[in-house]
């Protein structure tokens, strides 16, 4: 049996399954960190300054910002602030996304929320400093809240948007921080689950797929099993990465289900599901409703 490291299963592992011809078998292991790795492309050298003039338009105003760690590590972001904000979002990066890589679509995708949006990389990814790997993840995600807070302003609600690999960090935070409301697009249930979705079915009789106990220890069906804060899970019908059976799953596990609202966007995969009208009217009014403090 063939032994392989992951960075993420993302290509790589099927590519090396393919070269094998399936003739032999495949144990792939995860290790804590490889979903945080640093990519080895380097960022457009204008992406902030072609982000701020993409921002002009909607009369926002992009600020860097940098924070420490609790061990020092600086991990830096983009605050984007709009007038008349009804909340404050933050957004949780999915596996190998990077502000430079994401930014411009994400700002397409808030331009009509009426909200601020805060934009950070993991550490040991984009624009964060360090080495990546789930220990530390709780504690850096704490301290972008705080720093959320801190630019938003106190008064406003602060909402998490996750999305894929993000569902698991801001729904396993919503644990000890609970936000006013909680957006999940493209959600994972766990990550064991997403990563044997990977493997093609005609594959399964071949690969093996082994994670550290770190990283099976994030679970949204526990993480999301007891809270109750509105929570917003979007999927896409054709998304083939995490399908809409997990947040079905996750709904199922709820305890406080009358909290949840599960959106399925027809025709779309996993890219793009907020950016389409139905799930942009349905983050408005989660928005709206977090305004207004409603609980559930």
């Amino acid at each position: 049996m063939k032994r392989l490291t992951s960075r993420g299963l993302r290509a790589t592992a099927l590519s090396s399954l393919l070269a094998l011809g399936l003739s032999a078998c495949t144990h792939i292991d995860v290790q804590d960190g490889d979903m945080f790795r640093r990519g080895q492309a380097a960022p457009q050298d204008d992406w902030f300054g072609q982000a701020q003039a993409q921002a002009q338009g909607s009369a926002a105003q992009l600020e860097r910002f940098s924070i420490k760690a609790a061990d020092g590590t600086l991990l830096n972001g983009v605050f984007v602030r709009k007038p008349g904000a009804q909340a404050t979002l933050v957004y949780f990066q999915g596996a190998g996304n990077t502000i430079p890589k994401t930014i411009k679509g994400l700002l397409h995708t808030s331009a009509a929320l009426p909200a601020h949006l805060l934009l950070w990389d993991y550490r040991g990814t984009g624009l964060s400093e360090g080495q990546g790997g789930t220990p530390q993840l709780r504690g850096d995600a704490s301290a972008i809240v705080a720093e959320a807070r801190r630019l938003g302003g106190e008064a406003l609600p602060l909402v998490y948007w996750g999305y894929s690999l993000g569902s698991l960090v801001s729904g396993h935070l919503s644990q000890e921080l609970p936000p006013q409301a909680l957006i999940l697009e493209g959600s994972l249930t766990n990550a064991q689950d997403w990563a044997d979705q990977r493997v093609p079915w005609y594959a399964t009789p071949f690969v093996t797929v082994t994670l550290a106990d770190s990283v099976r220890a994030f679970d949204n069906r526990k993480a999301l099993q007891d809270l109750q804060r509105p929570t917003l899970l979007l999927a896409g019908e054709k998304d083939e990465t995490t399908p809409p059976r997990f947040s079905q799953d996750i709904l199922q596990h709820m305890q406080h289900r009358q909290c949840a609202t599960l959106v399925r966007v027809p025709g779309v995969g996993h890219g793009g599901i907020a950016s389409t009208p139905l799930a942009q009217a349905a983050m408005i009014e989660a928005i709206k409703n977090a305004s207004l403090r409603k609980a559930c």
